[in-house]
């Protein structure tokens, strides 16, 4: 998605907690016409494919303008195999819409690849994803994560604009391996920016997001269980779609942004 006129909202905070290097206004571009058209005529004319890598149907769909360029992306959450939901992001990119990022790793041969990140994100529902104002500048961020009942896993991710094109940032990640009986961790793996560190550093590099200020924005979806219209079907999919188009809320209607400098 490429920028176009600007359309500035200013947003109320408070300038000491921050400091001067990130600005006090968020600047953002008019969404694309017609972007939701592009996104539904995409899930139809590529229904074969979804149905092919889940055959059960989606979980869930929003749409976030993730890296706050004024057009939402498209995010989709399968069924979940465990206590998260795999996300599944596309973006309109050029009048085009490619995938992104996938916790399904085939999803970069299915579909055009040509913009496909490595890194991917779980998350149990749509408001995971936090809007924040952090040293970083404003960002979207996800605490991303999975487990099992002998392990877990989390991985903070920020969402970047690299050259108009959605781009997932790994920032750090921890894995967990616990004794089933005891309850104690008995293997313990941590990173920043793919770079193996421990969990002093791992906390450290956490902080921008654990300290960012929270914008207040949640973001608005749709999931399997809300409607018996969401049938794992090409019908279904477009439906749940729709209903996400439509309940969509953009960054600048949210007025709950203000309430960050109370």
């Amino acid at each position: 998605m490429r920028r176009v006129l600007a359309l500035v909202m200013t947003v109320v905070f408070l300038a000491a907690a921050m400091g001067a290097a990130v600005p006090d206004t968020l600047t953002l571009a008019p969404a694309v016409e017609g972007w939701a058209d592009s996104y539904i005529a995409f899930l139809d004319s590529n229904y074969d494919i979804f149905a092919a890598l889940w055959p059960d149907g989606m979980g869930g769909a929003a749409f976030m303008d993730l890296d706050l360029d004024g057009t939402p992306e498209m995010v989709l959450f399968d069924q979940g195999a465990s206590v998260a939901m795999g996300a599944h992001i596309f973006d309109l990119i050029g009048g085009q819409v490619y995938c992104v990022s996938s916790a399904l790793d085939s999803a970069s041969g299915a579909f055009n690849g040509s913009y496909f990140s490595s890194v991917h994100v779980n998350a149990g529902f749509f408001e995971a994803f936090r809007l924040s104002r952090t040293e970083a500048g404003w960002c979207f961020w996800v605490d991303s994560s999975n487990g099992t009942m002998e392990s877990t896993w989390d991985e903070i991710v920020r969402f970047d604009n690299g050259s108009g094109v959605l781009t997932p940032v790994s920032v750090c990640q921890r894995y967990l391996e616990f004794d089933m009986y005891s309850g104690l961790v008995v293997t313990e793996n941590y990173s920043v920016g793919g770079v193996t560190t421990d969990n002093v550093g791992y906390d450290r590099a956490s902080l921008v997001y654990q300290e960012g200020q929270d914008a207040g924005y949640e973001a608005k979806g749709v999931y399997r269980w809300d409607s018996d219209a969401y049938t794992a079907s090409r019908e279904g999919l477009l439906a749940m779609a729709r209903d996400a188009a439509a309940v969509y809320v953009p960054i600048t209607s949210a007025v709950t942004l203000a309430s960050v400098a109370g």
